[in-house]
């Protein structure tokens, strides 16, 4: 190359590209680092020993992990409440519940027929690519195996609220969405102001379960929720944060977030602190019931089953290890199509 009348030095491409190599590889070894001694350190951040005595503190902590303690929900309209139809199990309705002032949260309530008395209340949370239509079998065919109508059948009032991960791919299973977003500028936005895209969620949620909590057929004290993939992770968290939620069923989901830091599952100093693990023992004395397939094609159940064995110290030191129920089966992706799930949400709510 000549620049004014100079000889530049030319040089193919990738000729510095092992460096650029290095460069890279060093930070995946650094990163390993980080995830090995992480594990040390959410041990010596949370110990089992000292858990039953801290764990209000732990929550507190955790609540401000993910920002909900940020969510300004004053000068919010009132919720509103729309009759849709009534089909041979239910009288089924669309929900608006504010997150903020700004922020319209929509969910679908389905309240079975025949209810005498007040009846549990059942959050029924769909996952990637879903919502409550979905999830609640008004459309298309999907991998829920009719959770959402098991719940309703049982005689609870079930609550399926709206997060955002709806998805095109919906069309492979008759359900179109055009409604566009951007889940990780959402998620990077929020997080610029201390909050999380998890964290909104989960005061949507919370907000729905205040909602329907107070309507004169739900039992507040009888309060669950479940969930599959995107839903089993919300069922879980949002479980750690409001201590109504009795019993939780986390499907296919739990996992070690070492080998799936995903964007929206990740949060800051998440890797010293509070994991799946940590998260999930926020839910003791409660019960919960966790579900990793052998055979799921989103994540390895190796992984998941190591770190549900960490969880066992926690409700070990709550002194109530029956109240968690782990079960690594031979399906996949999917909730189990057996009763025991059902049976599990329904023994315990």
């Amino acid at each position: 190359m000549i620049y004014k009348n100079k000889h530049i030095l030319e040089e193919a491409p990738d000729t510095g590209d092992r460096y650029r190599r290095a460069y890279a590889k060093g930070i995946d070894a650094y990163i390993s680092r980080l995830n090995t001694e992480g594990k040390n350190n959410r041990r010596c951040f949370m110990p089992p020993e000292s858990f039953k005595d801290k764990i209000e503190d732990y929550r507190t902590m955790y609540i401000k992990m993910l920002g909900i303690d940020r969510v300004d929900n004053s000068d919010c309209p009132p919720p509103t409440k729309t009759f849709v139809a009534s089909d041979d199990m239910c009288d089924i309705y669309r929900l608006t519940v504010y997150i903020t002032k700004e922020i319209p949260f929509y969910a679908m309530l389905f309240v079975p027929h025949g209810i005498t008395g007040k009846a549990p209340l059942v959050v029924m949370q769909h996952g990637g690519g879903g919502s409550p239509e979905l999830c609640m079998d008004l459309i298309g065919d999907n991998n829920y195996t009719h959770t959402g109508l098991r719940i309703l059948e049982r005689g609870a009032v079930v609550l399926a609220p709206q997060i955002m991960v709806w998805s095109l791919q919906g069309v492979e299973r008759g359900h179109r969405c055009d409604v566009v977003y951007d889940r990780g500028k959402t998620n990077n936005n929020l997080m610029r102001f201390g909050m999380s895209i998890t964290g909104l969620e989960i005061s949507g949620i919370m907000r729905c379960i205040d909602y329907a909590s107070n309507l004169d057929i739900v039992d507040s004290n009888r309060i669950g929720m479940a969930g599959l993939s995107y839903g089993g992770y919300f069922t879980m968290h949002t479980m750690a944060a409001d201590k109504r939620i009795k019993v939780g069923l986390n499907c296919a989901s739990f996992n070690d977030r070492d080998t799936y830091p995903w964007l929206d599952w990740t949060y800051p100093n998440s890797g010293n602190t509070f994991q799946d693990a940590e998260i999930a023992a926020l839910c003791a004395p409660r019960k919960l019931y966790i579900s990793i397939g052998k055979a799921d094609e989103v994540f390895d159940w190796h992984t998941g089953e190591k770190e549900a064995e960490r969880i066992k110290a926690y409700y070990n030191a709550m002194n109530c290890p029956d109240n968690l129920f782990v079960t690594v089966w031979d399906g996949g992706h999917r909730v189990k199509t057996e009763s025991e799930p059902i049976d599990f949400l329904f023994d315990n709510i």
